[in-house]
Order: structure tokens, then sequence, then C-alpha cells
């Protein structure tokens, strides 16, 4: 069959993913609205914020704060963990869970946490995964008409074999 060779070029998109493939958190909100509202309620919205004024420019800081503020997005946005959403944001490509991973969605863990939040970071207390991942917890809604197959914004990660 195929499809095997097609899967195979499909895996290699999200490595080719640039900021011109970022939709933005507004985006996600139309479909996932509660997701949205926790999002702009957490550190990670006002996550530029939270820095001193004299290293908002310091690029070492916004690699973390403010990874697409040259897309626009100030703060750490709902791709930095799920992934540019360019080819995963269609509804038609949300309600199937295995093209959304197919073609870029991402299912962020610890590993995904800790590109930013390590030993060197800058915190009054160690990062502490299993407690800080219930602090951004926005899972368990599903866009508008999807199956409950289709990812939701904190989707299980397939099981691998």
């Amino acid at each position: 069959m195929r499809l095997a060779p097609l899967a195979r070029a499909l895996a290699l998109l999200p490595s080719l993913a640039g900021a011109g493939d970022l939709v933005g958190p507004g985006t996600c909100q139309a479909c996932h609205p509660s997701a949205y509202e926790a999002w702009r309620a957490s550190a990670h919205a006002r996550a530029l914020e939270a820095l001193p004024e004299r290293s908002r420019a310091d690029r070492r800081c916004l690699a973390c704060h403010a990874p697409s503020l040259d897309a626009g997005i100030a703060g750490v946005g709902c791709e930095e963990c799920h992934g540019p959403g360019r080819r995963y944001a269609a509804s038609y490509v949300m309600r199937d869970a295995e093209l959304a991973r197919a073609v870029g969605l991402q299912d962020p863990g610890a590993r995904t946490c800790l590109a930013c939040h390590t030993e060197t970071t800058p915190s009054l207390e160690p990062f502490d995964y299993g407690r800080k991942v219930r602090l951004i917890a926005h899972g368990g809604e599903r866009a508008a008409g999807a199956p409950a197959t289709s990812p939701g914004p904190a989707a299980p990660a397939p099981a691998r074999r």
C-alpha cells in the first residue's frame, strides 16, 4: 500500500514548521474557549510581563518567556506546547486525532516543560512537573462538533509499542 511513504512524509512536516506556521491563541479559542480562558489566566500568557523591564529585550530570556514574539505572540502561547497549528488547526483535521498528530499536533509532557523549566531557570523552588502541570490543566474540552476521538487540548499520547 502507498500510505507508508505518505505517512513518513507527513511525519517530517512538524520539523519543517516555522514561525509562519503559527496561528495564534485566538484561532485555538474559536473551538476551545475554556482551554483559551485557562491559558489566558495562566502565568504562561503573562510570561513576558513577568520579566523585569531590562530583560524584555534579552533573547536568552525571550526564548522561554516569549518565544514567538516575532510572530506577535507575547508570552507562551498554545503552540509553544502543542506545535505550530497551521497544518492541524482546521476543524476537519482536528476531528481526526491520528491525522492531527501526523501533521504536527503535539501532546506535551514533562520533556516539553523541561525545555524551559530547567535547574538553571531563575526560580524560588525547583520545577516539579507533577505539581505544576495541574496549574495549567485545560484538557477535557473537545472542539464543537468533534467526536470523542478528536484531540482535545490535552489529549493523551497514543500508546507506543
